[in-house]
C-alpha cells in the first residue's frame, strides 16, 4: 500500500490530470487570447487617458496633438492634390500668371528634381518671353501646340526646339508620361529660344494679328 500523498505530489497529480486534452476542448483559440489580451491593455490605456491623473492628461494632449497634425497634413496633401489634378486639366495650362516669376519657379522646381513641375514653368516662361517681346498677342486659350506653331513661325531658329518642348508637354500633362531631365531640358531650351531666337515678320496678310517684335 503506497504511503498518503502530501501536498507536493497533490499538486503534481493535479497538474498532470489538468493538462489532459479533455479538459481543454472548450478553450478560445490563439486568436482570440491575443484579441482578448489586447482589449485588455487597450481598456487599461484609455483608463489611464481618462483618468485625470497628470501623466493620463499630458498624454491624451499629446495625443490630441498628433492627431490634430496628421489630419491637418492629409488635408493639405489632399488639396494640394486637387488642385494639380485640376490644374492639369485646365483648358490653358500654360498661361502665365502675371504675378510669378516663372524661371525662377522653373529654377527651383528643376534643383529640386519636380520635372513635371520644371517642365510647365519654363513653358510657361517660354510663352511669357513670346508675349512679352510682341511676337504673339496675348491671347487666353491658347494651346501649347498653337503656340509652338506660331511662335515658330515668327521664330524660325527656335521652331523645332518650341515644337518637342509643347509635344513631351502634351505627353506628360495630357498623356501621363513620367517626365524627366530630358524633358526639362527641352522646356529650358524653348524658354531660351522665345527670349533669344531672331524674330522674322509674316507676309503683309498676318502682320495684323501680331504686335510688332522688339
Amino acid at each position: 500500500m503506497s504511503g498518503p500523498i502530501n501536498g507536493d505530489a497533490a499538486r503534481r497529480a493535479a497538474e498532470t490530470e489538468l493538462r489532459k486534452a479533455a479538459y481543454h476542448r472548450d478553450d478560445p483559440g490563439l486568436i482570440s487570447r491575443l484579441v482578448s489580451r489586447a482589449v485588455d491593455w487597450l481598456a487599461r490605456r484609455l483608463d489611464f487617458l481618462f483618468s485625470g491623473s497628470a501623466g493620463g492628461s499630458a498624454t491624451l494632449l499629446l495625443l490630441v496633438l498628433l492627431g490634430t497634425c496628421i489630419a491637418f497634413a492629409a488635408l493639405k496633401a489632399a488639396r494640394s492634390h486637387a488642385l494639380t489634378r485640376a490644374d492639369r486639366n485646365s483648358a490653358d495650362p500654360l498661361r502665365p500668371s502675371a504675378s510669378a516669376d516663372h524661371q525662377r519657379l522653373a529654377e527651383q522646381y528643376t534643383a529640386a528634381g519636380q520635372w513635371d513641375l520644371a517642365q510647365r514653368e519654363w513653358l510657361r516662361a517660354a510663352v511669357e518671353a513670346v508675349e512679352q517681346r510682341g511676337i504673339l498677342a496675348v491671347r487666353p486659350g491658347r494651346t501649347g501646340q498653337e503656340f509652338a506653331r506660331e511662335a515658330g513661325e515668327r521664330l524660325p531658329s527656335g521652331s523645332d526646339v518650341l515644337a518637342a518642348a509643347v509635344e513631351a508637354f502634351d505627353l506628360v500633362w495630357f498623356g501621363g508620361r513620367t517626365a524627366t531631365a530630358s524633358d526639362v531640358a527641352t522646356a529650358r531650351a524653348a524658354d531660351e529660344a522665345a527670349r533669344t531666337a531672331r524674330a522674322e515678320r509674316l507676309g503683309a496678310e498676318r502682320t495684323d494679328r501680331f504686335a510688332v517684335p522688339r
